[in-house]
């Protein structure tokens, strides 16, 4: 059986208004470069820089709604979209324990032996592991590539972290199920 865990509810709204915001702002500038007089190939330009901005940001809505987190008889899949996924043996898993932070930097953080996998600067589900796994930092193409950080700890966000502690607690006898105060 695998269980679904949604991550997007959190950022939907604020990336549905930074999505009208672009459109809106495309329309505008391409309005104020007509009244200029900008010739078309410029005006075109920056048309398709400022479409392509929103696609980007349309890109992300989606797919971070389609590819949530999941959990099943094998593993325990993180996953930020297209932009991270990472599978995580479930047999390695001694705890999971509600723990909220909103004090992430990063979307994706690696340190000191800790994964972060941040939704609007939040984590709420820590997962232990009993050994170290690797996880390949996340890499921009402009980037060289670093190597792989091994991780112990586990933080990521859910929209119902008590559904998502039951989901993993529940395929993992072993585990030991917590709630922090």
């Amino acid at each position: 059986m695998r269980h679904v865990i949604g991550y997007n509810r959190e950022q939907t709204p604020m990336m549905a208004v930074m999505l009208f915001v672009l459109v809106l702002e495309t329309a505008a500038v391409d309005l104020l470069l007509r009244g200029f007089g900008l010739p078309d190939v410029p005006r075109l330009g920056i048309l398709v820089l400022d479409a392509a901005s929103a696609l980007a940001v349309l890109g992300v809505m989606v797919s971070c709604a389609r590819r949530p987190h999941t959990v099943s008889p094998e593993a325990l899949r993180l996953r930020y979209g297209r932009l991270f996924g990472l599978d995580v043996p479930l047999e390695l898993v001694t705890s999971v324990r509600i723990d909220r932070r909103y004090d992430q930097r990063k979307l994706v953080g690696l340190s000191d032996g800790e994964l972060a996998l941040a939704v609007s600067s939040q984590t709420n589900l820590v997962v232990e592991l009993r050994e170290p796994i690797e996880v390949p930092p996340p890499r921009r193409p402009w980037t060289a590539a670093r190597p792989a950080a091994a991780v112990r700890r586990l933080r990521f966000f859910a929209d119902d972290p008590a559904a998502a502690l039951r989901a993993v607690a529940a395929l993992t006898p072993k585990t030991s199920e917590e709630r922090a105060p």
